[in-house]
């Protein structure tokens, strides 16, 4: 078993929030090892940080528990659940926060946790995040078993996660992400672009529209573009990019999440 706890929240770091969740988690493992996956997800985004979760959770040792806190209905009638994987433990909300989990995971448990002497004692409305996610996280790394925590769900909460659509002249995809780069991050892969071609290579010239502008040409790395230049590439996570190489694509190009493109493929 990991001692290891991430931590993923809208809280950002001004207010004693996530030193809070640190607090408890310590109190009850000293031997913990907190990481601060972020606290500067967007107040109430829960895509954000479903998607954040999903780009960096794998990098962790197995064993390794993933809190993940954005939370707009503390304090109402959703559950708070963890999600048990191969590998990984998941604790939050029961939000859609895991959806890009779920959809990735080949098995999967869910369990609604009730079990209330694990939380602090008299928890409030507002703050579960230390009251309930962070003192269950920490009992995990203590070995207690997932079910002790309550009973196994079926009907947890997914989002809609939207999926790349291939066209008879190309792949129709959506901005899903924009870093703090201003880099613009589709949900269309290396793989998507390969299915365009006969010998799944992907040899030639990839374009992609988006409004009514028109790049061509993938990059290998940002400073193949001059300055100023859009260009697109295939990210770290292995997805396809836009990017402004030295400015912000984001703001320069106008895009914004959920914006539609279009991958064409040109043989050589």
């Amino acid at each position: 078993m990991s001692f290891i706890i991430t931590l993923t929240t809208d809280y950002g770091l001004r207010d004693s929030f996530a030193a809070a969740m640190k607090g408890v988690i310590l109190s009850v493992n000293p031997h913990a090892q907190i990481v601060d996956l972020s606290h500067d997800i967007a107040p109430q985004d829960i895509w954000e940080c479903a998607f954040t979760l999903k780009a960096a959770y794998t990098s962790f040792p197995r064993g390794t528990v993933h809190v993940a806190v954005v939370d707009p209905g503390v304090g109402s009638g959703r559950r708070p659940i963890i999600v048990v994987t191969e590998s990984f433990y998941f604790v939050g909300p029961d939000n859609g926060i895991f959806s890009l989990i779920y959809s990735e995971a080949e098995r999967i448990r869910v369990h609604h946790i009730t079990a209330g002497h694990y939380y602090l004692p008299n928890p409030g409305p507002t703050f579960h995040g230390r009251d309930i996610f962070a003192p269950v996280a920490a009992w995990i790394t203590k070995g207690i078993p997932s079910g002790n925590f309550g009973d196994e769900i079926t009907d947890f909460v997914k989002l809609n996660v939207p999926v790349p659509k291939k066209l008879p002249d190309g792949i129709e995809g959506h901005v899903i992400h924009i870093d703090r780069f201003g880099n613009v991050i589709t949900n269309i892969t290396y793989a998507d672009i390969q299915e365009l071609t006969p010998d799944h290579k992907a040899p030639g010239i990839v374009t992609l529209t988006f409004q009514d502008k028109q790049i061509a040409g993938l990059r290998k790395f940002y400073a193949e573009a001059q300055p100023g230049e859009p260009g697109i590439i295939i990210n770290s996570s292995g997805l396809l990019e836009i990017f402004l190489y030295k400015q912000n694509a984001r703001t320069a190009l106008n895009v914004k999440r959920g914006d539609t493109v279009l991958v064409k493929h040109t043989p050589a």
